[in-house]
């Protein structure tokens, strides 16, 4: 597998277990230029912390990026989804999401009340 690694010239690391994976992920020295990809926080009780966070680097720039990608939540996809399928109403001013109609969905489900498994 790492002799196609340079075949990408653009990497990116998320968080990683070893100091020595990084530079297997972005390239030789990468850790000591800045990447620390194997100190991204984790908390097994909250999956948001550290979610979204990496290192990237790009052709012909030897020191990686730092980047932070938004973390959404299950919960925030399925009410997405819900406003986009017209169950739910786009949020108003104070962003309460409303009911479109008289169906009432489980937002911790796929399902909506009353459908049968």
């Amino acid at each position: 597998m790492l002799s196609i690694r340079n075949l990408f010239p653009d990497r990116v690391a998320l968080r990683l277990d070893e100091a020595e994976q990084v530079d297997m992920v972005l390239g030789d020295g990468a850790r000591d230029r800045g990447a620390l990809a194997d100190q991204i926080p984790r908390d097994p009780r909250d999956p948001s912390v550290g979610a979204g966070v990496g290192y990237v680097r790009v052709e012909g720039a030897p020191t990686p990026i730092r980047v932070r990608a938004m973390y959404v939540r299950d919960f925030d996809i399925r009410r997405m989804v819900l406003r986009e399928a017209g169950v739910l109403s786009h949020p108003s001013r104070d962003d309460t999401p409303r009911l479109a109609s008289d169906d009432t969905p489980d937002l911790r489900t796929d399902r909506r009340e009353g459908d049968r498994a």
